[in-house]
């Protein structure tokens, strides 16, 4: 009811703004899809209207609900995403795995453009005088972004619980938006493992504070569980580590497997805190192998960076705008 609400007032607002500004183009990010609707005049004008679909609605409301709930409403979100993708002009979506989904689901490939969201290398700068050493004791880890069940977290506190055979004192800060009742969860667990002051709770930062963090820390870590919906969403903090030449250590989703090899990311078992545990420790051992993965994984960004991707984008916008 809200995201309807909002999209009501979204069309009002935009409407209004109209008036003294006339757009040459509409961008709409969702979610919901159908937030496309506030630009719908602007379509039947002849202005160009673009769906910036960030997440696919279908495998995020799969990888959410279950049951009955999502037998019944699943078909609805389908069908609701297709004809938001047929209103716009052009699609925007983020990851090949959610352009093959499209696809699949009876978007024209002339209408979608990928964009991954790369690294700004204006505030994720590459650490060039970083040191590569063996750590025995007292790695610094770092998870930073959206901090939801789906995205690993509580794999990632066992893991450290786990490192600390290994490698101990080593600590884990995490940095981000929280869910309340999510949050009370990872305190929960951090109790029950003796884990506090091991496994930080941070709040949200800057990107450009971010970035001070990343070179004040030895081993980026990208915990995702795997489902319908992880192994499609491409993670943006990966390609931040590869930016700054952080070493990462990784869960092995389609969605980072395709861009980034085994000699670029350290990858561990989805959802299994020794795997995970175990690839931190041997990163930690061997200096030389953080130090390749990091020149690779940099590497790996020219044909895929932020450059690429901002003229894909720019070339999308100057097409539609001329007609094309």
């Amino acid at each position: 009811l809200l995201s309807i609400q909002f999209t009501l007032a979204a069309f009002a607002r935009l409407l209004a703004l109209s008036r003294k500004n006339r757009y040459a183009l509409i961008q709409v990010h969702n979610m919901p899809d159908y937030l496309v609707f506030a630009g719908v005049l602007h379509r039947l004008m002849g202005r160009p209207l673009v769906l910036d679909l960030h997440d696919l609605s279908v495998e995020r409301f799969q990888s959410k609900w279950s049951g009955n709930k999502s037998a019944i409403l699943l078909p609805i979100v389908k069908l609701t995403e297709k004809f938001c993708c047929w209103m716009a002009n052009a699609v925007i979506t983020t990851s090949q795995g959610f352009k093959d989904r499209l696809l699949g689901r009876g978007i024209p490939e002339d209408k979608i453009t990928l964009v991954l969201n790369t690294a700004d290398p204006n505030i994720f700068e590459y650490q060039a005088d970083r040191e590569f050493l063996p750590i025995e004791r007292g790695a610094r880890l770092l998870y930073h972004g959206t901090v939801a069940e789906r995205f690993g977290l509580l794999t990632a506190i066992e893991a450290v619980a786990h490192l600390q055979k290994t490698v101990p004192g080593s600590q884990l800060n995490i940095y981000g938006k929280y869910d309340p009742s999510f949050r009370q969860a990872l305190e929960a667990r951090i109790d029950e493992l003796g884990l506090k002051g091991l496994v930080i709770l941070h709040g949200m930062k800057s990107l450009e504070e971010i970035n001070g963090i990343i070179h004040q820390t030895d081993i980026g870590i990208v915990p995702y569980l795997s489902d319908e919906f992880m192994n499609l969403a491409l993670s943006t903090k990966t390609f931040e580590y590869a930016a700054t030449g952080l070493p990462t250590v990784a869960s092995r989703v389609n969605s980072l497997t395709g861009l980034f090899d085994d000699e670029c990311i350290c990858y561990a078992v989805p959802g299994d805190a020794k795997s995970l545990a175990e690839r931190i420790a041997w990163l930690c051992g061997h200096p030389e192998r953080r130090q390749s993965q990091a020149v690779k994984a940099r590497a790996a960004l020219s044909e895929i960076g932020y450059s690429v991707m901002i003229g894909r984008y720019l070339n999308l916008m100057k097409r539609l705008m001329e007609g094309g």
